[in-house]
């Protein structure tokens, strides 16, 4: 007997029935739920698929369920929820104008497939423009979604994709079965791994889609036919459909597991790294030959470009192996393909391959917000495939400080992002003053050769410092007077420019205007701190660590080519402090957090910043000071720390002191003793008083006068290791 066969009490019937909302008898196998942003020039596209999905229609065993967003001239504009059935739809609410583009907007409509259309299993379909990997911002289409009302776009790179997919997970209580992209180019590894954790089959084209998108009415007939089918028994057949549909034109439609992908990823950074670095001397030419998709010569299909690797034979070091392995991953993670004839070697998977180091440069910054750039190494690989690497980490930022009792510290700072591996130095520096102020409103303490005080772009009233614009100009301005920086010194500014930067049709190269920024001694002969050049419209400090220089001039000489139209340069807001000393205080860094040991009290306490230095020798912008108290006595160390033989001992004890110091075993003998130190820093053999190397283990080290006392301990070793 079917349960709602049953006799019922029609009373508690009727107050269930408007209690709660209607939800069906049975939790049907599948519903399918398309997300249509048609806000946008897709507009008049969007009802001939709804049409079409009406020619098959729901089924007992499969929902089909349309959220769709239409512009402001259609004649229904707003967000409409249908149900599709045979042969019509029916309206399920009109929710007015919504933003399709905000991740909440796609949550909601997937609570709304949970509550009224509860499933075993959910396919999820995105339908828009596509544009592969890139952030949903600018005047283009560069988004999954966009939505012109609300002058919104959602991208994939910055995670707006992958909360959206977060979001309809949570919605769901489960993983989208299958999420299919009815958008151009979105079947890309970088897109795959966004939402990797929020559905188990993908389902994309790396190509251009035609406006018409995915044929709905075989989509559904195959579902509907037989909905117990796994993903990969049906997707194989939608691919097929999708290429049918379109004769003639060059199209391609793959499924992909994500399981696979996940386990792909897990050997992808250290084929990269081993296998792919050996080939570079001829990758060049295998990439000439990868297909890529058409209109867009940088999405290149990813299995095509290691097949091409795996068969070199002139790269004998190469461990082939491990590129077959990798290929063998991604060849499981491809569970249905199909392509047109023109698109023979697309075999499922595109990639972002850029094939010049400018390409990957502009982009660099929004590419490493994505997942797959921190699981897979292919931005690092990018890099020293070009070998050009000239852009600088990110600037450090000290997030943490801890000061312990024993004139101690630690410190923490910030992951700088970068294309190569980086490491840090912590510099230490006491009694930060200004040594120059210039507001840029007057040339007065500057030579100026063909630099001016210019109003049009500023960060501090009244005016910045121009270079001037315009093709072989030779522009420097240059400090009148030296600057004073016995014990070193950091320089600030506030700079904004824009220069060519374009690769040179004629020699391949890079044609560059630019901004440098020097030093010298005497004038005579000046040394590089930095260039400035590229596309930086917004103003942006940038610190710089200057040694120690009686005196020290600066310049700032901008150089343009034959041809020359870019805005220039403007610098504000000129700074100079000096230190009364500075100092390395740890360097080589690998983490991102130090510790300082025996830090002389100073009751002005200390300054430490940091900077970021990549393995292409680019070093980053200087932190911002971090102030560290230092009101106890350091204990006394070594250096090194553990010492084996001759070392120095490190003290710390008020001027005018003049303590002994006692070495002890931690029994209490007496080994060795420096009457009336006169200096912090005490040279020592390692031997005790008859001349005779101390025996390994721990000592303690006291330093004592009649008004003041410390204790510290020290470790000798066989051999001398540590700083």
């Amino acid at each position: 007997m079917h349960p709602y066969s049953r006799p019922w009490c029609l009373g508690a019937f009727v107050v269930i029935f408007l209690c709660l909302p209607f939800v069906p008898a049975f939790a049907a196998r599948w519903t399918v739920g398309v997300y249509m942003c048609a806000d946008n020039s897709m507009n008049e596209v969007a009802d001939l698929d709804i049409a079409e999905m009406a020619e098959v229609g729901s089924t007992a065993e499969v929902n089909v369920v349309v959220q769709v967003d239409r512009a402001a001239r259609d004649l229904r504009p707003g967000c409409y929820r249908y149900f599709i059935r045979k042969g019509g739809v029916d309206t399920l609410a009109d929710i007015g104008e919504v933003d399709m583009a905000d991740p909440a907007t796609l949550a909601d409509f997937a609570g709304f497939l949970r509550s009224r259309y509860p499933a075993t299993n959910y396919m999820l379909v995105l339908w828009d423009h596509g544009d592969g990997w890139y952030p949903g911002y600018g005047p283009r289409a560069s988004a999954i979604f966009i939505d012109d009302s609300h002058a919104h776009e959602m991208g994939v790179a910055g995670g707006e994709l992958a909360q959206a997919m977060a979001g309809v997970k949570q919605a769901l209580g489960k993983r989208v079965r299958i999420l299919a992209f009815d958008a151009c180019l979105m079947g890309m590894v970088e897109v795959a791994t966004e939402v990797l954790d929020d559905c188990d089959y993908m389902l994309a084209s790396e190509a251009l889609v035609p406006t018409a998108g995915l044929p709905y009415g075989k989509l559904l007939d195959r579902l509907t036919s037989d909905p117990t089918r796994a993903p990969a028994e049906l997707l194989p057949g939608v691919c097929a459909d999708y290429v049918e549909e379109y004769p003639g034109q060059q199209v391609a439609l793959s499924g992909l597991d994500m399981a696979a992908l996940a386990r792909a990823l897990g050997v992808m950074a250290a084929t990269l790294r081993d296998s792919l670095d050996a080939a570079r001397p001829v990758l060049r030419a295998v990439r000439t030959e990868v297909q890529t998709m058409p209109g867009y010569s940088f999405h290149a299909d990813l299995i095509d470009f290691l097949e091409l690797v795996a068969g070199i034979a002139t790269v004998p070091e190469m461990p082939s192996m491990s590129v077959n392995a990798l290929l063998t991953a991604l060849h499981s993670v491809v569970i249905a393909n199909e392509r047109s004839p023109w698109l023979e070697k697309a075999s499922g998977i595109a990639i972002w391959f850029p094939d010049n180091y400018l390409a990957l440069k502009r982009l660099a910054a929004s590419y490493l917000t994505l997942g797959f750039c921190r699981e897979s190494g292919w931005p690092q690989f990018l890099n020293r495939y070009f070998g050009a690497d000239d852009v600088k980490p990110d600037q450090p930022n000290i997030t943490q400080v801890r000061s312990g009792r024993r004139g101690d510290a630690r410190l923490w700072w910030n992951t700088c992002s970068d294309l190569a591996p980086v490491r840090y130095r912590l510099y230490e520096a006491t009694a930060p003053g200004e040594a120059f102020n210039d507001d840029a409103s007057s040339l007065s303490n500057w030579i100026s050769v063909g630099w001016t005080v210019d109003s049009q772009q500023v960060l501090s009233d009244p005016a910045a410092f121009f270079s001037g614009s315009g093709p072989n100009l030779a522009n420097s301005i240059e400090s009148a007077d030296p600057l004073k920086l016995p014990g070193g010194g950091l320089l600030s500014f506030h700079a904004w420019y824009k220069t060519k930067e374009d690769l040179d049709s004629d020699s391949g190269g890079i044609s560059r205007n630019v901004c440098y920024l020097d030093w010298s001694l005497d004038r005579s002969m000046w040394h590089a701190l930095d260039s400035l050049y590229g596309d930086n419209r917004s103003w942006h400090e940038r610190r710089y660590v200057l040694s120690p220089a009686e005196n020290l001039y600066l310049r700032f000489r901008y150089v343009t080519g034959s041809s020359a139209n870019d805005p220039g340069v403007f610098v504000d807001d000129i700074k100079v402090y000096s230190f009364a000393a500075m100092r390395t205080a740890a360097d080589d860094i690998p983490d991102t957090t130090a510790a300082v040991f025996g830090i002389p009290r100073d009751t002005a306490g200390y300054h430490y910043f940091v900077t970021a230095t990549d393995s292409f020798g680019n070093v980053s912008m200087a932190s911002q000071f971090c102030r560290v108290a230092a009101e106890n006595w350091a204990e006394p160390y070594t250096r090194p720390a553990p010492f084996a033989g001759e070392c120095e001992l490190v003290l710390d004890f008020p001027a005018g002191e003049n303590p002994e110091v006692l070495v002890y075993t931690l029994s209490g003998a007496l080994v060795r003793r420096f009457p009336a130190v006169t200096t912090r820093v005490v040279a020592w053999d390692g031997c005790n008083e008859h001349g005779r190397p101390l025996a390994d283990g721990l000592y303690l080290v006291v330093v004592r006068s009649i008004s003041f006392r410390k204790v510290g301990k020290i470790a000798k070793v066989a051999r001398a290791g540590g700083q």
